[in-house]
């Protein structure tokens, strides 16, 4: 036998990981993620959790709400091809929500999503949801009896996530005795908000709550400003589009919204350090928190995948139990199982961040958890 047939022989292959970001950006966000991705997975290979090197197989697509599903479908498809025995993304509902069937039916590989929709949820599709259209009302309910908010204007996307938002939005503050005063359909798309700021004021309210994907934002400051009203206002984790870039901070200056980055959490402060030491810079945002838990989950279950196949690194998710997040306030876990799609554990895997009036920066502004049991309806 050739030399060069016994070292093909002796060779290990890597393990392919698949990422698939339908919703790319041109700012840091993105580099951040996958720098948090590699970093995550190689130190599951160097600490021998995982025998082999992964290599990360990307598909940017534009999907839904600004490009097409079938980009993200087809993306899926090429990652599946390509041997990935497991997949981050994709991240948007509108997408996820229809891939799942098609996830599903295929039966070849796990995916990780960070949909907030319960329709993506499947025998193969699991979540660490950044955020949730059921979960997140009641978070934000409980914000705003914190913040002594009881009269709430709602401007709603109107999409399918919009919609999903606003239905339960609707029964969350009817439940935490928050009185919805007006409801106004926005675009999800940049459009001129003067009308809808009007008949949103029209209300009374002493709150006004965004809910929605997080394109429905872009001039909503502006036309605020120049109605010459400037009332508290609330977003759901569309408070994580500031993030992207400067100008996105800026359409958010002054809005309070939910997001997963908390300063307080020892683990992703943990894991900032040894990002800082690798990249010399340290994010301040979500997603390398949430990559670095995503990754934390596909490496224990390629770890634990009995034999090392799609199917089997499902299994192996499925055997994820009681591991400490990046993500959310301090004692936020990560745990899934058979019948488990959802990954987080603590009602403080998101917290709420506020924008500065300037827009110069993000800072922490309350834990939903001091006020849950009264915006649950429940008596302590």
């Amino acid at each position: 036998m050739a030399d060069d047939e016994v070292r093909a022989y002796g060779s290990v292959a890597p393990l392919k990981v698949g990422l698939l970001n339908d919703y790319p950006t041109s700012g840091d966000t993105d580099t951040d993620t996958v720098a948090a991705l590699r970093l995550v997975l190689e130190e599951a290979h160097v600490s021998g959790l995982i025998d082999r090197p992964v290599e990360l197989i990307q598909r940017n697509v534009v999907g839904l709400p600004n490009g097409t599903y079938q980009a993200v479908e087809r993306a899926f498809d090429e990652l599946v091809d390509a041997g990935c025995l497991a997949i981050f993304g994709p991240w948007v509902s509108d997408n996820v929500a229809p891939l799942r069937p098609h996830v599903d039916a295929t039966a070849k590989v796990p995916i990780i999503t960070l949909s907030g929709s319960e329709g993506a949820l499947g025998e193969w599709c699991f979540a660490l949801n950044n955020g949730s259209m059921a979960e997140e009302p009641v978070m934000l309910a409980a914000v705003l009896i914190g913040d002594g908010r009881s009269r709430i204007a709602i401007a709603y996307e109107a999409s399918l996530i919009g919609k999903e938002y606003l239905s339960f939005a609707e029964k969350a503050y009817a439940t935490a005795g928050l009185n919805v005063v007006a409801t106004v359909a926005i675009p999800q798309v940049e459009a001129d908000k003067a009308v809808a700021v009007a008949a949103l004021r029209a209300g009374d309210p002493d709150a006004l709550v965004h809910v929605g994907f997080g394109h429905g934002l872009w001039g909503f400051t502006d036309a605020l400003r120049a109605a010459g009203w400037d009332p508290p206002r609330y977003t759901t984790t569309a408070f994580e589009m500031a993030h992207i870039n400067a100008e996105w901070m800026r359409h958010l200056s002054g809005w309070i919204g939910l997001d997963s980055y908390d300063e307080r959490n020892e683990v992703g402060q943990a894991f900032l350090d040894r990002f800082e030491r690798r990249h010399s810079r340290r994010p301040g945002h979500s997603m390398p928190g949430l990559a670095h838990d995503a990754a934390t989950v596909i490496a224990r279950g390629l770890a634990l995948a009995r034999p090392l196949t799609g199917e089997g690194v499902k299994r192996g998710i499925e055997q994820v139990k009681l591991i400490p997040a990046a993500s959310g306030a301090p004692g936020t876990f990560m745990r899934f199982g058979r019948y488990i799609r959802q990954g987080w554990l603590g009602s403080d895997y998101l917290i709420a961040r506020r924008v500065l009036p300037d827009g110069s920066a993000h800072v922490f502004h309350a834990a939903p958890s001091e006020n849950i049991s009264r915006a649950v309806g429940v008596s302590g």
